[in-house]
């Protein structure tokens, strides 16, 4: 399945996502330089929650990396590709072939710990707060026609949401009541992650 949706996902970016190539576009110039006042705010939100999801799945990823597949190049990369990277690694992981991850203990603590979580958490909330009160959703859909890059963010955005429900439910990270939170972008997987960090940790260690 997941390989599908990254094909799906690669078919999109490079043959019908609407808009300006970057080449072209103003707006995929003012987001990689910051100049977020010339950007409506929901564009600026999305922009920043794709920031904050490969955190997310750097959590989740780094805990378990057990797999014959090593995660962690996966993970850095997604900072800069997103769904492409995570998509991949996801399919092509392969069985457990560790006992503990390729991680260090301590650097598991720092991102899985209550405070790091919650800061993320924080940001996320502080994210919905700017792009849903002040916002444009007619502003958005102007800017997904006009820019390639808005275009395929927001579809890199609604595969990552859906992402990070499908791992959650698959390494048993929470029951079902509280996946139901994953379609909540990016906040709801941190509050599960919140709410649940000794139950994640019981399960890591199956």
């Amino acid at each position: 399945m997941y390989i599908i949706v990254w094909a799906m996902l690669v078919l999109y970016a490079l043959l019908l996502a609407p808009g300006a190539s970057a080449a072209n576009d103003l707006l995929f110039k003012n987001l990689i330089t910051g100049d977020f006042q010339q950007v409506d705010p929901l564009v600026v939100m999305v922009f920043s929650f794709l920031g904050l999801f490969p955190v997310l799945f750097m959590i989740m990823i780094c805990k378990k990396d057990t797999y014959k597949l090593p995660g962690w190049p996966f993970s850095l990369l997604s900072f800069a590709l997103g769904a492409f990277s995570l998509l991949f690694y996801y399919h092509w992981k392969g069985q457990k072939v560790r006992t503990r991850s390729r991680i260090s203990s301590r650097f598991i603590a720092i991102i899985s710990s209550r405070l790091w979580i919650g800061l993320c958490l924080a940001l996320t909330i502080s994210g919905y707060v700017y792009g849903l009160s002040v916002g444009s959703i007619k502003a958005y859909g102007d800017a997904f026609m006009q820019s390639q890059l808005v275009s395929v963010m927001t579809a890199d955005f609604f595969v990552l949401t859906w992402l990070s429900y499908s791992v959650m439910t698959k390494e048993r990270i929470a029951s079902r009541p509280y996946l139901l939170l994953c379609f909540i972008p990016v906040a709801g997987p941190f509050l599960i992650l919140l709410l649940l960090p000794r139950q994640d940790v019981r399960e890591e260690k199956l």
